[in-house]
């Protein structure tokens, strides 16, 4: 039997609904062997839910059972992260972005899905743009959240993240991490996924999310697009103007203002984040 390098030990999913887990399939594309949990078959439309560092599919299951009856709704766990796993020893070039986009297009390919409304939150939303720049014709919109699509840190702010990482246990970053969730069951979940999270994983993907600018990106697509901003995300609205400011003027952009949510909007207030995206798509329609 093959070793699989990128899964020491099975991750646990707290799921609500447990016929919801019981859905959960993996299915081999090239050197990965992607999980993924796939609902609402019989709909025409797919919405595509992609984490962020250190998450796993398991975020998104209040938004498989809001969607499942209008839509197909697909959720990952992008490689290195959740029970998603690898045939080979994967390095730090296996986490470029572009590696998330081509594993992303094989699943489509493999389970027939032409197209998707994606939605990203985090590095989840960087993913995306890395499939705009590439395959903007499997996009049916994009929504993001917790993301900007420049940033720029310095070397030195990099090395000192992967050092501070090297130096304590997922379990305290989880902890850490927690304090980004604004509700108790945000918080709650946020710990679970980031302290089973690999560190192998966080360290190698630490210098592809220091700097990157998908302005340009933004400019030559048409497709529709949506961000949803929490007030609390006092991080990344340090730096998303420019983000928002390209979209206005490329137009086909909503720009929703969320009181009282965080990084994590979905986990935050998942019944307004839904309505929230529900109105998006449904809009896109008329």
């Amino acid at each position: 039997m093959a070793k699989n390098y990128s899964q020491t030990k099975e991750v646990n999913y707290n799921f609500r609904s447990d016929s919801l887990k019981k859905k959960i399939r993996n299915v081999q594309l090239g050197a990965i062997n992607m999980e993924y949990l796939l609902t609402g078959f019989e709909n025409k439309e797919t919405i595509l839910f992609v984490h962020g560092l250190g998450a796993n599919l398991s975020q998104f299951e209040n938004q498989h059972q809001y969607f499942q009856d209008r839509y197909k709704t697909l959720s990952i766990s992008l490689r290195g992260h959740g029970n998603t796993s690898s045939s080979s020893e994967l390095t730090e070039s296996d986490f470029e972005l572009s590696q998330f986009s081509n594993d992303i297009i094989m699943l489509l390919d493999t389970l027939g899905i032409g197209n998707v409304h994606y939605v990203g939150n985090s590095m989840g939303g960087n993913v995306g743009y890395e499939l705009m720049k590439v395959h903007s014709d499997r996009m049916l919109s994009f929504t993001s959240y917790g993301t900007t699509s420049k940033l720029k840190k310095s070397g030195f702010t990099i090395g000192l993240m992967k050092f501070t990482y090297k130096l304590i246990s997922m379990k305290t970053i989880g902890k850490l991490s927690g304090s980004a969730g604004v509700s108790e069951d945000s918080k709650t979940k946020i710990i679970e996924m980031i302290s089973q999270a690999k560190k192998s994983t966080v360290l190698n993907l630490v210098p592809h999310l220091g700097n990157f600018d998908y302005l340009e990106v933004i400019k030559n697509s048409q497709v529709w697009a949506q961000i949803i901003r929490g007030d609390k995300d006092k991080e990344i609205n340090k730096v998303i103007e420019s983000t928002i400011e390209t979209f206005k003027v490329r137009g086909n952009f909503n720009l929703i203002d969320i009181e009282n949510t965080g990084h994590f909007a979905n986990l935050d207030n998942p019944d307004l984040f839904n309505r929230t995206l529900e109105t998006f798509l449904t809009g896109l329609d008329e």
